[in-house]
C-alpha cells in the first residue's frame, strides 16, 4: 500500500511540475524549454506505444498537450496569429491522439500519432531553419 502511495505522490508531483512549466512562457528561453519538454513527452508517448502501454502513452500526450497550450498562448501574446493557429491545430490533434489512446484500437492510435506529428511538422517546417552542418534548429527571422 505504501508503494502505491509513493507512486501516486510522484505522479502528482510530475504533473504539477509539468503544469507550472507550461504556464506563463515569458522569454524565448522559456519557449525553447517548453518545446523541448513537448519533444520529450512525444518521444515518451512513442516509446510507450511501441511497448503496448497505451495508458503511459496517453499520460505523455496529456503533458504534451498542456505544454502546447502554453506555446499557443506565447504566440498569441506576441501577436503571431499564424503560429498560434498552428499550435491550436496541434492541440486538437494531440486531443484526438489522447482520445485514441484511451481506446483499444492500436491502429487508430498510430494514425492519430502520425496526424499529431504532421501538425507539429507544419509549424516546424514553416518557422524553423536547420543548420546543415550542426543540425541545430533556429527560428527564421521575424518569427519571434
Amino acid at each position: 500500500m505504501k508503494r502505491i502511495a509513493v507512486c501516486a505522490a510522484v505522479l502528482v508531483m510530475t504533473w504539477a511540475g509539468a503544469v507550472s512549466q507550461a504556464q506563463g512562457l515569458k522569454s524565448v528561453e522559456d519557449f525553447s524549454k517548453c518545446m523541448k519538454a513537448i519533444g520529450g513527452a512525444v518521444g515518451g508517448a512513442s516509446k510507450a506505444m511501441q511497448s503496448g502501454s497505451m495508458a503511459d502513452a496517453k499520460a505523455e500526450v496529456t503533458k504534451a498537450k498542456q505544454y502546447m497550450g502554453a506555446v499557443q498562448a506565447f504566440f498569441k501574446e506576441k501577436g503571431k496569429a499564424d503560429p498560434a493557429g498552428l499550435a491550436g491545430d496541434a492541440i486538437a490533434k494531440l486531443g484526438a491522439l489522447e482520445t485514441a489512446l484511451g481506446g483499444t484500437d492500436a491502429a487508430a492510435a498510430g494514425a492519430a500519432f502520425k496526424e499529431a506529428g504532421a501538425a507539429c511538422g507544419a509549424c516546424h517546417n514553416k518557422y524553423r531553419d536547420q543548420d546543415p552542418t550542426t543540425k541545430a534548429f533556429s527560428f527564421k527571422p521575424g518569427v519571434l
